[in-house]
């Protein structure tokens, strides 16, 4: 019996590892020809290839070469919005570092940050949506390992090895929880997206919801906010300098 159970679980390892190797093939294969489309200077196809695989998969590479692509097409706030996800993907690449500070020289406003906290900037690596997977597979690592050494320890007469299972055991456990938790935070992250980038050429702030409202200052092409606060078509937003008011929804694309 033991065996069989042992037989069918191998079964479905392999088959889920075939099923997400065939999965990684075709988004290989289909950035293969955006990239050949890309080279060969057809910007359009290239978008639309890798807007195809971001349908449906968070890919960095995509992100980024479709932010190139839209770079050469000088669609300065597309290129900018995807180098910003590419970087979320992929925080340490110095490559979007350098193309998103290119895309963003072509902004028309210049708008001066506030320094930020570096316990804040850590916190925002390690949960950047690009680490989930990493700690997905952690947490299913961590959590099997404790409730095998946990089973196994049940079976093992000798004190010793015991012991040993049972500190294993609560390592992994200890790990289990860890993981679980930064792995909720960084989906968090994932479904609740705060940063938004200004796609409309040219719009107006306001001090409140609505277009009779008064105009604080205008935005352009290109700029990053803070989304605060959503309320039907206007959303409010948060400048790096600080400064807030409420702007159209629909002139905003979330990162």
């Amino acid at each position: 019996m033991e065996r069989m159970n042992l037989k069918a679980l191998s079964i479905i390892f392999l088959m889920s590892c075939a099923a997400l190797f065939a999965k990684a093939q075709d988004v290989e294969s289909l950035f293969n020809r955006a990239n050949e489309a890309y080279s060969a200077g057809n910007y359009e196809l290239a978008i639309a290839t890798y807007d195809s695989i971001l349908t449906d998969h968070m890919h960095a590479e995509s992100e980024f070469n479709l932010g190139n692509a839209h770079y050469k097409m000088q669609s300065w706030a597309k290129a900018i919005l995807h180098y910003e996800r590419a970087a979320l993907l992929s925080p340490n690449d110095p490559d979007i570092k350098t193309n998103l500070t290119l895309a963003n020289s072509k902004t028309k406003d210049r708008i001066e940050s506030i320094p930020s906290n570096g316990l804040i900037d850590i916190w925002e690596r390690i949960t950047a949506p690009g680490r989930f997977q990493f700690w997905m597979i952690l947490l299913i690592i961590s959590w099997n390992a404790a409730f095998a050494s946990f089973a196994w320890r049940i079976w093992v007469k000798k004190t010793e090895n015991r012991r040993v299972l049972g500190s294993f055991a609560t390592i992994m456990l200890t790990m289990g929880f860890l993981t679980f938790f930064l792995t909720y935070s960084t989906a968090q992250r994932i479904q609740c997206s705060q940063a938004a980038i200004v796609m409309a050429t040219e719009t107006s702030v306001h001090n409140e919801p609505g277009q009779e409202s008064l105009v604080l200052f205008m935005l352009h092409e290109g700029t990053k906010v803070t989304v605060l606060q959503r309320e039907a078509d206007f959303w409010k937003v948060q400048l790096s300098n600080g400064n807030t008011g409420w702007m159209t929804a629909g002139d905003l694309e979330e990162i």
